[in-house]
């Protein structure tokens, strides 16, 4: 897939699967702009500054329709347009709905629903005046099942299922396509976040080889391997691909019992 002469914005572009799809859409040729967090949801630095150089990184807030109106007006003077955009900011919170105080679940749903809704919302307009273009929301497969203890989580990525398809309806008339990613357990920040929440003594790697046995597939995913289902959304071999949720979870949801 060449992204060359397209040009991309990626919210949550500065780690986990985001900053996996920008590096990616920029190896291939594209013009990106990952805006995001300035550190990873472990306290790893994402090290903006060894970013491929067709990639800019703005740190900021994508939950603030300031910054991102700012972030996609700079993404589009960047890449002299917009073609591609792609919603991978979340936050992961535990607890259950009484356990959930308000202020937790109103954040989850302004980082995770409210980022993807600001994107689309300064960055369509710049899509038109190309004459179509991609969307792809990173969703999670607990928008479609849930575990327990993930109520916030869980009825965001729901949303975010839902949203992805107002999209595609409202605007496949105009030559863009919406569709969502929907991962299982991805190593990401987010991950290594849950699994030191663990302690008894198991090393990550243990933790992590010990939940890929309760997957078909028979291990955790790599963010690559979700960038790589990002970019054929946003690429044309999916010209005739909009309003879907892509299953990228390792056979969970498909296994009796989950």
């Amino acid at each position: 897939m060449d992204f060359s002469g397209k040009s991309a914005f990626v919210m949550g572009g500065t780690t986990g699967i985001g900053r996996a799809a920008a590096e990616l859409l920029a190896e291939r040729g594209a013009m990106v702009t990952a805006f995001g967090a300035p550190g990873s949801a472990d306290g790893a630095d994402p090290r903006l500054d060894v970013l491929p150089a067709r990639l800019k990184a703005i740190v900021g807030d994508g939950s603030d329709a300031d910054q991102v109106g700012v972030a996609i007006e700079q993404a589009a003077h960047h890449g002299g347009g917009l073609d591609i955009l792609v919603c991978s900011a979340a936050i992961h919170p535990y607890g259950t709905a009484v356990e959930t105080d308000h202020a937790t679940w109103a954040r989850v749903m302004a980082v995770n629903v409210g980022s993807a809704y600001l994107t689309a919302h300064f960055g369509i307009p710049h899509l038109r005046k190309r004459g179509g273009g991609s969307i792809v929301n990173v969703a999670s497969n607990q928008g479609s099942a849930n575990s327990a203890g993930l109520s916030a989580y869980a009825t965001s990525k729901g949303a975010l299922l839902a949203f992805t398809r107002t999209l595609a309806v409202d605007f496949g008339r105009y030559g863009i396509r919406a569709n969502s990613v929907s991962p299982g357990p991805i190593d990401t920040p987010l991950l290594r976040v849950a699994a030191n929440k663990i302690d008894d003594g198991r090393s990550l790697e243990e933790i992590y080889a010990d939940w890929g046995q309760n997957l078909p597939i028979r291990r955790v995913g790599r963010a690559e391997e979700m960038a790589e289902v990002i970019a054929f959304l946003a690429s044309d071999r999916a010209s005739y691909v909009t309003g879907a949720d892509f299953v990228a979870d390792g056979g969970l949801l498909a296994q009796l019992g989950f």
